[in-house]
Parts: structure tokens; sequence; C-alpha cells
């Protein structure tokens, strides 16, 4: 069978460590060897790596290195790890005995080159001390579109759940050092973007929350600020794809014999990726292009499903419903058919919005994106709008192999 490398860097997380390697120790496809780099922990980690590698017969490899994040100390692993499959693992999660079976017998195939599954998010009560499970984590459908672009949009699987081709790390180069968040997200987009990625409805790993600080020594932050700092992060890796993942990746999600068509359809997609991270001024200039090419076809039901998405990002649209967003979103209207159907369907995404703000009794925000609707999307339903055209553009399950020739 071909060996699989489980590697886990840990900062002061003793408290988890034991069980997360608990874990890998009773896969039904035994791992070859487990890697722990201990990223200058000061709890007592560094007492019970060496103890339990000594007992390991070979099996586990304990490093150590100086406090610089996780990055580096996952670079400084995958130096040491031998296996031709690479299984990166959080100190804190623990994978299901399952996991290294169902993802390694993907990558046996030999026309992927990464693998991954379901999650079920749990917490420790610390008062009773008893698990309590929170369900299943982020999920999309997966029977439209492909794999691809629905991480572009969100990432919905995570590093215990993922295994990887150690030729496809490579390939794409180590974890980036300069970011103290998102750095699984980030290097999966980089390996998506290269290589086939199969998704498998299989729960493989338990995903634990608790209030523990983030990051390394020097960035540390706190549970409650996770999400401030997901989307600065997020924002911040996506900035940098801008320059990196062309244009025609986000032509190649889509089929049609118009390859004006298909152009439009990329642009949408990239400013449905941009908006969705709350990056208007990026959003807003895809979005006008696209309005430029055919702009006397109506979109197509594909497109428009696109630009629906645009409003349904995890980071919200609140910026979108005031100035200066809104005005620019609104003088799409003034570019003719393909602008105004632009305009309409950010409107006809906003609606659910408002059902969120409702529940949170925000009234004031409410206003605001009932008078979005009205505005982008009324504004169309006054003119006597195209009849849609012929379905002539898809939406592709799975890329071809010159796709990711980029």
């Amino acid at each position: 069978m071909t060996a699989i490398s489980a590697i886990i860097a840990t900062y002061n997380r003793r408290n988890y460590l034991e069980e997360a390697i608990a874990g890998l120790q009773t896969q039904t496809r035994p791992v070859d060897e487990i890697v722990i780099w201990d990223d200058g922990s000061t709890d007592s980690t560094e007492g019970f790596g060496r103890a339990i590698a000594e007992r390991s017969a070979g099996k586990i490899l304990y490093r150590r290195g100086k406090n610089r994040g996780k990055s580096c100390a996952l670079n400084a692993a995958l130096q040491e790890a031998t296996g031709t499959y690479i299984w990166i693992c959080d100190d804190d999660d623990i994978a299901l005995p399952i996991a290294a079976e169902r993802l390694a017998s993907v990558l046996d195939l030999g026309d992927v080159g990464l693998c991954a599954g379901r999650h079920i998010r749990f917490r420790d009560n610390p008062q009773t001390g008893e698990r309590e499970d929170l369900g299943t984590g982020y999920w999309p459908d997966l029977r439209t579109g492909s794999v691809l672009r629905h991480l572009l949009e969100d990432v919905f699987f995570f590093q215990n759940g993922t295994m990887v081709r150690r030729e496809a790390l490579r390939k794409v180069g180590p974890f980036r050092e300069d970011l103290a968040r998102s750095i699984d997200y980030e290097m999966f987009v980089r390996l998506a973007a290269r290589f086939p990625a199969t998704m498998i409805d299989d729960v493989l790993f338990l995903q634990r929350k608790h209030d523990g600080a983030r990051g390394p020594s020097s960035m540390q932050h706190c549970a409650s600020e996770s999400d401030l700092v997901w989307l600065d992060h997020d924002r911040k890796i996506f900035s940098d794809f801008r320059h990196v993942l062309p244009l025609t990746l986000y032509e190649a999600l889509f089929d049609s014999d118009d390859i004006l068509l298909r152009r439009r359809a990329g642009l949408l997609q990239r400013a449905c990726v941009y908006a969705r991270r709350t990056d208007w001024g990026s959003a807003q200039t895809d979005f006008r292009q696209a309005a430029t090419l055919a702009p006397e076809l109506p979109l197509t039901p594909t497109e428009s499903e696109i630009v629906r998405r645009a409003m349904s990002g995890k980071h919200g649209s609140a910026a979108a419903f005031r100035a200066p967003v809104l005005t620019d979103l609104l003088s799409l209207r003034d570019l003719g058919p393909t602008g105004r159907g632009i305009a309409s369907e950010l409107g006809r995404g906003a609606r659910w919005r408002a059902r969120a703000a409702l529940e949170a009794h925000d009234v004031a925000e409410v206003a605001r994106i009932a008078a979005f609707v009205a505005r982008l999307s009324g504004f169309s339903s006054l003119r006597r709008s195209a009849p849609a055209p012929p379905s002539h553009l898809w939406e592709k399950h799975k890329l071809e192999p010159s796709d990711y020739a980029w």
C-alpha cells in the first residue's frame, strides 16, 4: 500500500494532543508515520511528545523548533515526512477510524491530487465535561458546480478531512509563512486550481470548538475575534490570488460555444468570489466589464445564479446597502440590458439578508435592504424584460485536465 504520513503541528495543546494522536493510531488503514512538530510549546507538550515517540518503535517522530507559527511548523514537518500521501491533522481535532482508508482509497485511483470529506463539530462542556454535538459543518450542494467553484466561494473542508499527494504539494510550493490564519484555505485553493479534487460525503473527523487562543504567540487572538481575523486574512489571500489565478481559470468553470458568453460568465464568477469577501471594488470592476460583453444579450439562467450568489457570502453584504458601494452598483443599470440584469439579480440575491435582519430585530437594516432590493431589482421590473436566451452556457461539474494547465 502507498505510504501515508500524518502530520500534526502543535503549540501549547498538550490537553488535546493525546486524543488527536490516539485518533490517528486507530485507523482501519494504518498510517505509516506520525510527524509531530512542536512549535515551541511552553506547556508539557515536549515531555509528552518525546515520551510517546520513544514508545512508538519509530512510528512517531517528534521534532521541536522555535515558535514561528503554524505555517513554518508545517513546512518543517513536511521536510521530515516520507509518505507519498500527506495527511495534515490539527492538534485539537479527532480523526474517525475510517478517515485514512476512505481518503487514501480515492487517491489510490491515481487521477486526483487531493481528496476531502465532511466533519462534525463538537465542544466539551466546561461545566459538566460532557461532549456536545454541534452538528455537521457547512457543506455545499456538490450536485451542481465544480469543487473549485465551491471552494473559491467558501472553504468547506479542512485539514483533518483532507489527504493530498506529496507531489501535488511539492508542485504548488510551501505553506505561506506570512499568514497567521487561513493557511489551509490558501493552500487548498492553490491545490484545487492545479489538480483535480474529489469530495466524499463521509464524516471523517470531529472538529473541536473551544475558547483557546489562536495563532502563534506573537499574533494570538481569542476565539471571539476569529470572524474578524478570518475576514481580514480571507480578503488578503484573495487580493493576492487576483494577480495569480487567471481569468481563464474562472472561464474554465463553464462551457459554451460562445467565447464571449464564457468570458462573461468567468467575469461574473470572479465578481461573485470577491463580493462574498466584501471586496466590492474588485467585484464592481468585474461586474462592469461583464456588462460590456454582449451588452444586449440578457443574462442566461446560469449567470443569474452566479450574480445572486454574490450576496450570500458568510461575511455579509452590509456594505452593498450603503454608499459608495450602493451608488456603484446602481450605476450598472446604465450599461444596457446586461448591466440591468446584473443589478436586478443582485437585488434578488439580497432578499434573504432581509430575513436575517428581521430575525435580529434590526429594523434599520431591514429598511436599507428593502430599499436596495427595490432600487436594483424593482427597477428592471418596470421595464419590459427581454426574454431569457436559450441556455448556451452550462456550469461544469468537472474540469478537464487542460483547464489546470495555466
